[in-house]
């Protein structure tokens, strides 16, 4: 995945899980706004500060103040509903 190309997206993420980061350090990222709630958290979508990337899935943990990013899936998606929708499909972890 491309994602180590990309300036000023300040986290690194798992190729072989998924990648807990502090919302803080998203702070430049695009947070899909219709997050689907799910017991722990809101399963939605994220992608870095760069238009063409793409949309990672991703679990938001409001009262933790972090996000699970699902950066190990093989390539972006290309909406933020098809990434919500794989991260419902395939577990949560």
């Amino acid at each position: 995945m491309q994602l180590e190309k990309i300036a000023d997206i300040h986290v690194k993420l798992s190729s072989a899980r998924p990648t807990m980061i502090s919302q803080k350090r998203l702070v430049n990222w695009v947070v899909w706004q219709y997050p689907k709630k799910v017991a722990d958290g809101l399963c939605g979508a994220v992608h870095p500060p760069s238009a063409t990337f793409g949309w990672l899935p991703a679990i938001i943990y409001l009262d933790k103040k972090e996000v699970q990013v699902h950066g190990h899936v093989p390539e972006p998606f290309d909406s933020p509903e098809s990434a919500a929708k794989h991260c419902l499909a395939n577990g949560r972890s």
